[in-house]
C-alpha cells in the first residue's frame, strides 16, 4: 500500500516536471518564431508563410538541442556512482535511479533524431557513459549511461538495447555493463545487466545476451539467448 501511494505521488511529480522541462526547452525556438512573426508582419502571404515555416522547423531542432543540453547538465550534476546492487523498489537508491531514468527519457525523443552524431556522444558522456576513442554509437537505447563503458574502436549498431537494470520480484537489480575495445554489437541486439563483452567480440544482430554473461575476447555470439557460435 505504501509503495502504491509513493508511486502515485512520484508519478504526479514526474508528469508536472516533464511539462516544465520540455516547456523551458521550447523557449529559444518560440522566441525565434515570435520574432519572425513580428518581422514579417506586412509581407506578402507567400513570403510570410515561407519564413514562418522555416522558423518552425528550426525551432523544432532548437527544442531538441536545448532538451539534450538541459538534460546533459542535470545528468552531469546528479549522476550517481552505483555498482552492482539489488535493492527494494521503495528505497533511496531506487528513487534516485528513477529520477535519472526520467531525465534520460525526457531526452530520448531528441536523441532518437540525432544518432549517430557528436551531439549524442556528448549527451551520453555527460550522463556518465564512458565511450572510447573512435567508437561509433548509433543507438538511442543506452539506458543508465552512467553504468555503461564502451572501449576504443567499438561499434554499437542501430537499435541496440544496453540496459544495466531489470526488475526481479519486488527488487531493482542494477549492474554495470562493460564493452571492450574493437567490439561489434549488431543491429537490435540486447545487452543485459552485469555483462562483460571482451575485446574484439561480436554480438550478432537481434541476439539477447543474458544478465551477468562474460564473453571472452574474440568470440562471436548469436541467438536468443545468445551463445557462442565461433571464434573470430
Amino acid at each position: 500500500m505504501l509503495w502504491k501511494i509513493t508511486q502515485n505521488i512520484l508519478t504526479t511529480i514526474v508528469v508536472l516536471y516533464t511539462g516544465i522541462h520540455w516547456g523551458l526547452a521550447c523557449v529559444p525556438g518560440l522566441y525565434l518564431v515570435l520574432s519572425v512573426l513580428e518581422l514579417t508582419n506586412g509581407e506578402l502571404l507567400f513570403y510570410r508563410s515561407f519564413y514562418i515555416g522555416i522558423s518552425l522547423g528550426i525551432s523544432y531542432v532548437m527544442w531538441m538541442l536545448t532538451t539534450i543540453f538541459m538534460t546533459s547538465i542535470l545528468g552531469f550534476l546528479f549522476k550517481p556512482s552505483i555498482g552492482s546492487v539489488r535493492v527494494p523498489f521503495l528505497s533511496f537508491i531506487s528513487i534516485r535511479w528513477g529520477f535519472l531514468n526520467v531525465l534520460d527519457r525526457l531526452a530520448k525523443p531528441s536523441v532518437h533524431h540525432m544518432v549517430p552524431s557528436w551531439i549524442t556522444d556528448f549527451y551520453y558522456r555527460a550522463m556518465g557513459c564512458k565511450i572510447g576513442k573512435n567508437s561509433f554509437v548509433s543507438s538511442d537505447r543506452i539506458n543508465d549511461p552512467y553504468m555503461v563503458t564502451i572501449g576504443d574502436n567499438s561499434i554499437i549498431g542501430s537499435k541496440v538495447i544496453i540496459t544495466p537494470h531489470l526488475a526481479e520480484k519486488n527488487d531493482l537489480v542494477l549492474s554495470p555493463i562493460s564493452i571492450g575495445h574493437n567490439c561489434l554489437i549488431g543491429l537490435g541486439a540486447q545487452i543485459n545487466p552485469g555483462c562483460i563483452i571482451g575485446d574484439g567480440a561480436v554480438i550478432a544482430s537481434r541476439a539477447i545476451v543474458p544478465k551477468y554473461t562474460t564473453i571472452p575476447k574474440g568470440e562471436v555470439w548469436a541467438g536468443i539467448p545468445a551463445k557462442r557460435i565461433k571464434k573470430k
